[in-house]
């Protein structure tokens, strides 16, 4: 089986979630958290989120199904069947964002806010956590499978959050950092982009090696 078709069978799994109902609870979610927010921008960040939530449907399904363990029992090759699940992961995370930018512009339009570059900047800032998350998830569920790693399925929003709250415990002059950022942003960009693209290497690296001795 190839990548290709690997993903399809995927998506058609996955149909049965994709419904009315749940693209009116994303809505409904986005505009309430704009309002709250006050700000027309945080509905792109709304939809990533689901994006994440649907990212892990293909594990709960196969897992439910019985379809991820009959791919290993029939020797079908683990390195495609995980790369399909990251192209899946991407492919979801752009739809998702198609639909938060639309609704970002029609609200930009309706309120007359003014549309500047942070949409791009929230994109980028959106595909990084993106990363992140299903780069730390997915090894986990390709080791124990969906229903005994869900739990852990969140830990880096917490494991961020924690870093957030000590930093802004134990470092109390932030200005020089802001200047050394704005000094230094063409290096720290590149090199964070580079990093990114590590830690997703190894991840999909990791969830090859776990699939394949994994024993259903």
């Amino acid at each position: 089986m190839n990548i290709s078709k690997q993903i399809k069978l995927d998506i058609i799994s996955m149909k049965p979630y994709i419904t009315i109902k749940n693209f009116a609870i994303m809505t409904f979610i986005a505009f309430l958290y704009m309002y709250i927010m006050k700000s027309p921008v945080i509905t792109i960040s709304m939809a990533v989120l689901f994006g994440i939530i649907f990212s892990s449907y293909p594990f709960l399904l196969g897992e439910n199904s019985g379809i991820d363990g009959l791919y290993r029992i029939c020797g079908i090759n683990s390195k495609g069947h995980v790369i399909a699940r990251y192209i899946l992961a991407y492919i979801i995370f752009f739809i998702v964002s198609i639909f938060g930018i639309i609704y970002y512009l029609l609200i930009a339009l309706v309120k007359d806010y003014p549309i500047g570059t942070e949409i791009f900047r929230m994109i980028g800032m959106n595909l990084v956590f993106f990363t992140l998350m299903i780069g730390f998830q997915y090894p986990i569920f390709f080791k124990y499978g969906y229903s005994k790693a869900k739990t852990f399925g969140f830990l880096p929003i917490f494991i961020i959050g924690i870093i957030g709250m000590l930093a802004g415990t134990f470092i109390k002059d932030f200005g020089q950092i802001i200047s050394f950022v704005k000094e230094n942003q063409k290096i720290l960009l590149i090199g964070f982009i580079i990093l990114v693209v590590l830690l997703l290497i190894i991840s999909i690296k990791l969830s090859i090696n776990f699939y394949k001795k994994r024993d259903f």
